[in-house]
């Protein structure tokens, strides 16, 4: 079979089967076509195992076998045939399928194999054509469909728009909050014009009694047109508006009667309830002349109906609409209004001109609010909002966001001036407040941001306001700061490791390292002290400080110091085997101590590491003793049972009560390194070092010095009668894989 010869009879055959009107016509074509170009007894169609079209056969009477033979079967058995020689060619990737033909005489050559391969891509070509077709006409179909409903909605639109056009003056008229009895007058003349000048009355009951009253009429015969407030007489046509009225804010429908007039007219009295705040309140009545479209009629008083329930509910809450953008407390705007006139502000501001925000968060207001209650805590917010009233001029906005923050919004300002009116404003917090009969003292921390040029987004620039403040209240609480970008960068880094740190530990991402802690007299290796590390995979190692801080906020700190007591127990326990007065330090916080669960954990981890709870120290600060000093007294007794041994870590940097160090079951006092550092001339840090020194021995415990660097501080530290030190100048903070190398170096020392 000649290459020209192939490529003609292609051509016919995707001629052939791309004619076919729809996808069995095709299949059925092709199958047909296919068995005639290689002279085969048998051509078929198989799709997902399903035999769709048959040529010599029938699908109905097709074998059972094809399906095998399209899956590659070389031959296909049939009773009045005998054995057929098969050959597929498939449909394409995106057509699962194939062309099958099958022949009694011989077996298919390479060639003819080749052109059943192309014949079963032209015909899998011309599903997919066909396939795209189908599918384009039915889209075509559903256009013109839709096409026909919206012509259909416009004509229907069209003969409503007078109705529309009402309508919307009408609200139009609410929304500018023009007078009441204006929007009302404009309802009861509008529904009439639009029911061919029928009378109209909008009946109200006014909130807490059962009488009705004409709120507003159109049209001569019924009293009060144009508006007023006259009482409905038991009289005439007012006796039937009334009574329209009260039948359908019983039901709570409308409501419909034929009505006979004199001389010979007649009409229908059509009347809907009204809804006030949701309870029905009155009603709109109509008395038309003849007897038009009743269903048309009863739906466009309806419609007016609702403008009215519109208007009156509007206007019932125009108040609870102020109130809600005033803070309840303070009065002062709240974060809606403050935002509104931000944007103002913004858009108001002409070239060059900066409208600036403050932030203001109030320091220790919780602790107030605590102690003392929020009735309490209410009246400080009233007075810390007149104190800022008495900072900011008239042309300037305060608001309370809420809880404990305010914000300040200055106009035609620029950042010197906003930080000095932050300052004042701190300053004015600062003054004591007279609570529950004593002096009360709260602080402030403040946060300034400017707009730029071109900058013109108000939450944006109030968000800027508030990483600034944030950015103070964490460094340097009590103070003002000026928002600058790396703010912001550094709250997203802030944030994307609160979230990294929660998968932390279950990556393996958390590391311990261990520094040494040395007898000051004998150059012992004591102890060594739990240190907690994260190297981040792309922030780089983050600082010990700013992960415990983290972890305590993000409330991970209880299961981080499970983790890394239990390492470092294990850790230990196994380097004693080597150097058995070998002890560890480990960092424990507040937190984990209030835990209940506590001496618990600490006495599984022994257990489960062989270590003893003699060679096992727990270091706190001195605030975080002091947090709770009963509660703290009761633990440390149960830990203490367990030989556990307790240093207070940092001491002199915080508070705390020598009547409660002295309850307190402890052992060392670690003396801060900013101490230490400091012991070297004639500082106050070497009184404060012999100070510490001092009491520990009189408490009868160890004083350790954190942070030694050099040999004239280990002197000075030795002639105090400090008992251990760790720093620099003996070793920095080691891997795991680097202590046994210390372990050797100190047990050939000691040899």
């Amino acid at each position: 079979m000649t290459d020209n010869w192939s490529v003609h009879l292609l051509t016919e055959y995707f001629s052939a089967v791309s004619a076919s009107e729809d996808e069995p016509a095709a299949i059925e074509t092709a199958a047909a076509r296919a068995a005639e170009a290689l002279d085969a007894e048998v051509g078929a169609v198989v799709m997902d195992d399903e035999v769709r079209g048959c040529w010599g056969f029938g699908t109905q009477s097709a074998p059972a076998d094809l399906v095998t033979a399209a899956h590659g079967s070389p031959t296909l058995s049939v009773s009045s045939l005998g054995v057929l020689f098969t050959a597929t060619g498939h449909l394409g990737r995106t057509t699962p399928g194939a062309l099958l033909v099958a022949r009694t005489d011989r077996q298919f050559q390479a060639d003819e194999r080749l052109m059943l391969h192309g014949m079963g891509q032209v015909l899998g070509l011309a599903l997919r054509g066909l396939r795209t077709l189908g599918t384009e006409r039915a889209l075509r179909e559903q256009r013109e469909r839709e096409a026909e409903e919206r012509l259909r909605l416009l004509e229907a639109v069209g003969t409503r728009q007078r109705l529309l056009e009402t309508l919307l003056s009408i609200q139009r008229a609410i929304s500018k909050r023009r007078p009441l009895q204006e929007v009302l007058d404009a309802v009861t003349e509008g529904a009439s014009g639009l029911l061919e000048n029928a009378e109209v009355a909008l009946v109200l009951r006014p909130s807490g009694t059962d009488q009705l009253t004409v709120a507003s009429t159109y049209a001569p015969g019924i009293p009060g047109t144009g508006g007023g407030d006259e009482e409905v007489e038991a009289a005439g046509a007012t006796a039937r508006v009334r009574a329209s009225a009260a039948q359908a804010m019983r039901a709570g429908d409308v409501v419909t009667q034929a009505v006979v007039g004199g001389q010979g007219s007649s009409g229908m009295m059509l009347a809907t309830p009204v809804h006030v705040g949701g309870a029905v309140g009155g009603s709109l009545v109509a008395l038309t002349t003849g007897y038009g479209d009743i269903a048309d009629q009863r739906e466009l008083l309806t419609a007016f109906a609702q403008q009215v329930n519109l208007a009156l509910t509007d206007a019932q809450t125009i108040r609870a609409i102020r109130e809600a953008y005033h803070d309840s407390i303070t009065g002062l705007p709240n974060r809606a209004l403050f935002l509104e006139k931000l944007k103002q502000g913004l858009a108001n501001a002409r070239r060059n001109e900066e409208v600036l925000v403050l932030y203001i968060d109030l320091d220790r207001f919780k602790e107030v609010n605590d102690s003392f209650g929020h009735s309490t805590g209410d009246e400080m917010l009233a007075e810390v909002a007149e104190r800022i009233r008495s900072c900011v001029g008239s042309e300037d906005t305060a608001a309370r966001l809420g809880g404990d923050e305010f914000a300040v919004m200055l106009e035609h300002s620029d950042p010197a001036a906003g930080v000095q009116l932050a300052n004042e404003i701190i300053g004015a917090v600062r003054q004591p407040f007279w609570i529950a009969g004593r002096n009360v003292f709260i602080d402030a921390s403040a946060g300034v941001a400017s707009s730029e040029s071109g900058r013109t987004d108000p939450v944006e620039l109030l968000s800027n306001a508030d990483l600034a403040m944030y950015h103070v209240k964490r460094r340097d609480p009590g103070h003002t700061a000026v928002f600058e970008p790396e703010m912001r960068a550094a709250i997203l880094r802030r944030l994307e490791l609160h979230t990294d740190l929660k998968y932390a530990l279950a990556l393996s991402e958390l590391t311990l390292q261990f520094q040494p802690l040395i007898s000051l007299d004998s150059a012992e290796l004591v102890a060594v002290e739990a240190l907690l590390r994260w190297p981040h995979p792309r922030h780089g190692p983050v600082p010990t400080a700013e992960l415990v801080r983290m972890a305590e906020e993000t409330g991970l700190i209880v299961e981080i110091g499970r983790w890394v007591m239990r390492a470092s127990a294990k850790q230990v326990a196994a380097w004693r085997t080597a150097l058995p007065g070998l002890s560890l330090n480990v960092n424990v916080s507040a937190r984990e101590i209030a835990d209940s669960e506590f001496p618990a954990t600490v006495a599984d981890v022994l257990t489960e590491t062989g270590l003893t709870g003699g060679a096992l120290t727990l270091e706190l600060t001195e605030t975080g003793l002091m947090t709770d000093p009963d509660g703290m007294a009761h633990c440390l007794s149960q830990l203490k049972a367990l030989g556990v041994q307790l240093a207070v870590d940092d001491f002199g940097t915080g508070y705390s009560s020598l009547a409660y160090l002295c309850r307190l079951p402890v052992d060392q006092l670690k003396i801060d390194r900013s101490f230490v550092a400091g012991l070297t001339g004639s500082s106050p840090s070497r009184a404060v070092v012999r100070a510490i020194v001092e009491l520990a021995h009189t408490l009868g415990i160890q004083a350790v010095a954190e942070g030694v660097e050099d040999g004239a501080q280990l002197d000075a530290l030795r002639v105090m009668g400090c008992e251990l030190g760790q720093g620099y100048h003996f070793a920095r903070p080691l891997d795991p894989d680097d202590v046994p190398a210390l372990l050797s170096r100190e047990l050939a020392r000691t040899k």
